[in-house]
């Protein structure tokens, strides 16, 4: 009876030890778990930092591209009105001119 005794006490032992290494395997497999949601998170706020980004850039270009188009228009409107002064103080010098000889310009009226 002894024998079976201890042979039962062996067995509960190696029962035991198969237990708690399959615990340990399980809180293991647990943690790889955890591990891998983490990192799919990880992942997925990188690709949505790397899509927000883009799209702040693409829509800076745009913003850009219309600023230098203003800017553009502006610039011609005000070299028009320079020029538009030019000319109408060179007509005046001209017509000044042509006062002084006695002569005027031709003008035609309907």
């Amino acid at each position: 009876m002894n024998t079976e005794v201890q042979g039962l006490s062996k067995a509960f032992l190696k029962q035991q030890e198969r237990i708690r290494v399959d615990e340990m395997m399980a809180d293991r497999e647990h943690q790889v778990r955890l591990e891998n949601g983490n990192s799919l998170r990880a992942e997925w706020n990188e690709a949505l930092e790397e899509s927000s980004w883009k799209k702040r850039i693409t829509e800076e270009n745009k913003l850009i591209q219309e600023e230098i188009r203003l800017a553009t228009k502006a610039s011609l409107s005000v070299r028009r009105v320079a020029l538009q002064q030019l000319l109408c103080a060179d007509q005046e010098k001209y017509e000044l001119e042509l006062h002084a000889q006695g002569k005027t310009f031709f003008k035609q009226r309907i």
